[in-house]
């Protein structure tokens, strides 16, 4: 995609931040970012089908890679996890959400190809995150994990609310978070979870 490295050089060149936002909803998450996605709407620049990986982009060149409930569409995770930790240059974060196994939308979505816990990303890192400890040999990527945070909402106005008192219980320390995680997912659905994470 000779278009797409034009621009990511053009940038580079003009000292300006390369963010790149995956599969961005009708409006991106930052006006700066550049919009992929296999879908043409006005928040995408170049249409791509990104569950080839990120080839068409250069090692070490992305300063921000952004996406919302974009990665349980991937059907082959470990390999878009490593393609991101490839093209992020040291120090550039990844940042986004994805739903919560718990979440009872998420099985509505055919579309959807893996399920998210708030220990998934504790598989690409080394970071002693929460007290659980995960498997660390199942593949070589290592990125410090610089945020965890599950969220609780709901579409009806009663519920929401409810869910926003859950959301602070919750999240006010890791303990908590492990412990709704082992323990409540069974009677409190969780939404999403939103994480940031770096490149070492």
């Amino acid at each position: 995609m000779p278009n797409i490295k034009a621009e990511i050089n053009r940038r580079i060149n003009n000292n300006e931040k390369v963010i790149i936002e995956l599969g961005p909803g009708n409006i991106k998450s930052d006006k700066n970012a550049i919009g992929i996605d296999i879908f043409n709407k006005d928040s995408v620049d170049f249409i791509y089908d990104l569950s080839n990986g990120l080839q068409f982009l250069d090692d070490n060149t992305v300063d921000l890679i952004i996406s919302n409930h974009f990665l349980e569409h991937m059907d082959n995770l470990e390999l878009f996890m490593s393609e991101i930790y490839r093209v992020l240059k040291k120090g550039g974060k990844k940042i986004g959400t994805v739903p919560h196994f718990s979440n009872p939308y998420f099985y509505s979505d055919y579309t959807h190809k893996n399920f998210w816990g708030m220990y998934t990303l504790l598989y690409f890192s080394d970071t002693q995150y929460f007290k659980r400890d995960v498997p660390l040999y199942y593949n070589s990527i290592n990125f410090q994990i610089n945020k965890i945070r599950l969220v609780f909402r709901s579409p009806f106005i009663i519920r929401h609310y409810i869910n926003k008192v859950i959301d602070k219980i919750f999240n006010s320390n890791k303990y908590l978070m492990e412990f709704y995680e082992e323990n409540l997912t069974g009677l409190i659905s969780c939404y999403e979870i939103k994480f940031e994470i770096e490149k070492k």
